[in-house]
């Protein structure tokens, strides 16, 4: 048995269950330096550089199993197609969730200075908190899953254990706790199916359609994204636009499956 193969047959158990102890434990250690810093957590939660530490180690751990396990690259263009595909389904979120806002009486954030600070900077800030988190969720822990199980499986258990990590949103109750789980499955889902190709290419896209959610969020709830009733907008519209997406790449594997299956009879 080849090297290479021997690594895939040990399977990445270990290296998850390293990430994610030490994702949490990390995120929980810098998350207590949030007020010593002295940064907003408006602007940038520390805490969102814990999945990314968590994954550093662990590549330092088990870097050679991971170079067998992690998946190859795609092209610049199916790359590019994804991430335009990721910044058009959060214009629908967008859409949808300010459309329940509005509808329903709430009051819309908009865009303005966040925390004292300008908000490009605010969007700086946001930028790479969603790719501290990203390099560890979409980069390294749901590509590790799918060599065991499929993509779907493999994005909405990178879900759970990603709207575990938020423990501060255990405190507001079971249906605020729930509409949340159901939010951030569903974008998990739709960063999983949208993030394609190798590490730095799934962080890559995921990060931009992390980031433009949270933003979007924010825009609509400023500060009540996580509150009553915003929580269940939040919900709603995930869901939403994920079904629609999925429905939509369905419908292209069908495709292309039809066209395989054409091309395999015209070739006989």
């Amino acid at each position: 048995m080849s090297t290479a193969s021997s690594r895939r047959t040990e399977g990445p158990w270990a290296a998850l269950g390293v990430f994610v102890l030490l994702a949490f434990l990390f995120s929980g250690v810098i998350g207590r330096l949030q007020s010593a810093v002295g940064i907003d957590a408006e602007l940038l939660v520390l805490a969102q550089f814990g999945p990314a530490l968590g994954a550093l180690v662990t590549w330092l751990i088990f870097r050679k199993r991971l170079k067998a396990l992690l998946p190859q690259s795609v092209s610049r263009k199916q790359l590019t197609a994804h991430t335009v595909l990721m910044v058009a389904a959060v214009v629908v979120f967008a859409a949808v969730i300010l459309t329940l806002a509005i509808a329903t009486g709430q009051d819309i954030a908009g865009i303005s200075a966040v925390a004292g600070a300008p908000f490009v900077v605010y969007l700086a800030l946001q930028l790479i908190g969603a790719t501290g988190e990203e390099i560890g969720w979409r980069g390294l822990m749901q590509p590790l899953l799918e060599t065991r199980t499929g993509r779907l499986a493999a994005a909405s258990v990178t879900g759970v254990f990603w709207a575990s990590w938020h423990v501060q949103v255990f405190t507001a109750g079971f249906a605020v706790v729930a509409a949340f789980f159901i939010a951030t499955i569903a974008f998990a889902i739709l960063l999983g199916y949208m993030g394609n190709g190798s590490f730095w290419q799934r962080v890559l896209t995921a990060s931009i359609g992390h980031w433009l959610i949270n933003v979007a969020m924010h825009s609509v709830a400023g500060e009540r994204v996580n509150e009553s009733p915003q929580v269940y907008f939040t919900a709603i519209a995930a869901t939403v636009t994920t079904a629609l997406f999925m429905l939509m790449f369905a419908r292209a594997q069908a495709a292309r499956r039809r066209k395989r299956e054409r091309e395999s009879a015209e070739a006989r």
